[in-house]
């Protein structure tokens, strides 16, 4: 039996970010501000007001003032330059009235030059139609879930391009925030999975850069010679099946945990991005990487050989995985984008992550540790 695992540095990637908002000082008025939680009139009368003015993302006008009020609230406060907090003030609700206001004295004036178009219109014309005159939704300059129209869609043909496994629908979905996180990953960028218009430029200038059929995007990442065992298991040739863009969708248990899900994802689209078949997900070693993960944040320890289990493969043995080749990625960090982030940074991590030779994966993150959250990713072919 071969093990095949690659001793990697210690990955313990934190940042702190901290932000102290103070709340702007207002003249008293008798006007309440208004903000999450509250109802009445006075919200229904914001919500119309937003709404006309297309700030409308999953926006209802119920006179209750929720979350998706807050953020609507705060892309017209951006819209108007004002502080971006989801509260509306004095000045907020009289800058919203004046748009409000300005848009319905020009639709009266379009419906007035309309009716003079209409009364010298001869008797052929009577039945045609007006052109609508009603803008686009323009509901932020970022690109994210939930997003949707042609600027979306050309950044998923970019995307496309690139080699990342999107659907070019137009709507910016799952797969589409995750091509942007890899992408941001590769370029050192945070990893917020949204595009704002420097990000978008940059895929862009890639795409057109890059010629409609690259080899490079299809060929596999040769791993890192591993130091245990001595003698690495040879790749396996069969596991590819020349598909240059093969899809990173498996199917994901329902036993997993939302983070675990994004993680499998992640490491999936990185994979099928080089032409590479994505991991399937085995509960047993999901598991396995559990109990690790859970054990080093209750024995306090960051290492690949367990005071309790010893080795990953004497682990293995242990909880009755029957493997060929195997190998461990471990981590402690703030977030599953983070922990990647690092992997991906990390040559031996990045091995086992895009070796041709593994078929299954089992991914654990478990709340504890000095970083907030501990990451096991255990690697397997059968």
């Amino acid at each position: 039996m071969r093990h095949n695992l690659t001793k990697m540095a210690t990955i313990l990637s934190l940042s702190v970010s901290l932000a102290v908002i103070g709340q702007p000082v207002f003249a008293k008025t008798s006007f309440t501000p208004l903000k999450s939680g509250m109802k009445g009139q006075t919200v229904q009368e914001v919500e119309k007001m937003l709404k006309a003015l297309n700030f409308d993302y999953k926006l209802k006008v119920d006179k209750l003032y929720n979350k998706y009020t807050a953020l609507n609230v705060k892309k017209f406060q951006k819209s108007v330059k004002l502080k971006q907090t989801g509260t509306v003030n004095k000045l907020t609700y009289d800058k919203l009235k004046k748009a409000y206001a300005n848009k319905q004295k020009a639709s009266n004036n379009d419906v007035s030059d309309s009716q003079k178009d209409k009364e010298t219109q001869t008797p052929n014309s009577e039945n045609k139609q007006p052109e609508s005159t009603k803008p686009d939704t323009h509901f932020s300059d970022t690109l994210k879930l939930g997003s949707s129209g042609k600027e979306v869609k050309a950044l998923q043909e970019d995307l496309k391009q690139l080699g990342y496994n999107v659907t070019v629908s137009g709507n910016y979905d799952a797969s589409t925030r995750l091509a942007v996180m890899i992408f941001q990953s590769r370029h050192s960028l945070g990893l917020t999975g949204e595009a704002d218009s420097k990000l978008i430029a940059a895929i862009s200038k890639q795409a057109q850069e890059k010629p409609s059929q690259s080899g490079e995007q299809s060929k596999p990442t040769t791993p890192s010679k591993p130091t245990l065992p001595s003698t690495p298991a040879a790749p396996d040739q069969s596991n590819q099946t020349g598909n240059s863009n093969p899809s990173a969708e498996v199917p994901l248990p329902a036993g997993l945990t939302s983070e675990e899900k994004e993680m499998v994802q992640l490491v999936n689209q990185e994979r099928a991005s080089r032409g590479l078949q994505p991991l399937q997900v085995d509960m047993n070693i999901v598991k396995t990487a559990r109990v690790k993960a859970q054990d080093m944040v209750n024995n306090g320890y960051f290492s690949h050989t367990s005071p309790t289990y010893g080795s990953p493969f004497q682990m293995m043995d242990t909880f009755g995985i029957n493997y060929r080749a195997a190998a461990e990625n471990i981590a402690q960090n703030r977030s599953v984008s983070a922990a990647h982030a690092s992997f991906m940074g990390s040559s031996g991590h990045k091995a086992n992550i895009l070796n041709a030779t593994y078929t299954h994966v089992g991914i654990a993150v478990v709340d504890g540790g000095p970083h907030g959250k501990t990451f096991v990713q255990m690697f397997v072919k059968y």
